[in-house]
């Protein structure tokens, strides 16, 4: 089943993850937010462990593998009379409301009427939300995924998680150089990637393990001695550096 939340950052990697995974192998995933890779590997018989350490993504996934359809319902209920300026408001501080299933109706609002499909910022279209949207989240189920809350403020801990997996999938995007990272006002759903320390952890690590990024022209000396595979915007691949999409970094 697709994910309900939209993606902020989209990669067409899948069928060169088919051709690249054994089949229905354990893949341990790190920050987890919309699911929406993680729930294509697992709807193709894969295991998927998907870690954050982001409560709030947490908690929302948690709801909607148990109660989908109290969320739709009670997202249905509120939309008859939230409108775009409160949901602006809310932006603000969504997470500290104390009831649990509140708290994950609007991570799941906010992320869905973001232009940039982040709770916490962008600009907001109630008119997003669809009742497709809505049935889909009432129905919502998945098999073989399971995410997981690390209590750690560094995502990348999960790496030292004991347990046998045949492959960690670590989905980044956006390649930056982190130089305006520290004055950056930040929702408590997004994450700060730390590239060095990405590299310096998949360098470090015997079991395989997959980086994925946009392009950057930076991430070819970065990763020089990885197997680094180029897809182009249909999924294909291509050997043009410059307009490639997406980069599948393997240490394998």
């Amino acid at each position: 089943m697709k994910s309900p939340l939209k993606s902020n950052i989209r990669f067409n990697v899948l069928t060169h993850l088919k051709k690249t995974l054994k089949p229905n192998s354990k893949i341990r995933t790190l920050y987890l937010y919309d699911a929406n890779l993680e729930l294509s590997l697992s709807s193709l018989d894969h295991t998927i462990l998907a870690h954050t350490n982001k409560r709030y993504i947490f908690e929302f996934w948690q709801t909607a593998l148990t109660k989908p359809d109290k969320l739709a319902a009670l997202i249905r209920h509120y939309l008859t009379f939230i409108d775009d300026s409160q949901l602006y408001s809310f932006q603000k501080d969504w997470y500290t409301n104390r009831n649990k299933l509140i708290r994950s109706m609007l991570f799941y609002v906010l992320t869905n009427c973001s232009d940039v499909n982040l709770a916490s910022c962008g600009n907001i279209d109630k008119n997003k939300l669809t009742s497709y949207m809505l049935s889909k989240l009432g129905n919502f189920k998945a098999k073989n995924f399971f995410p997981f809350y690390i209590e750690n403020n560094d995502p990348l801990n999960a790496l030292n998680n004991t347990g046998d997996v045949d492959y960690t999938i670590i989905p980044v995007g956006k390649y930056s150089l982190n130089l305006f990272e520290g004055g950056k006002n930040k929702g408590p759903e997004m994450y700060t990637f730390h590239h060095k320390s990405i590299h310096s952890r998949m360098r470090s690590l015997e079991k395989k393990c997959i980086v994925l990024y946009k392009r950057h022209p930076a991430l070819f000396s970065l990763y020089t001695g990885f197997n680094i595979n180029m897809i182009d915007r249909y999924g294909r691949p291509t050997s043009d550096k410059e307009t490639c999409e997406d980069l599948v970094i393997a240490n394998f």
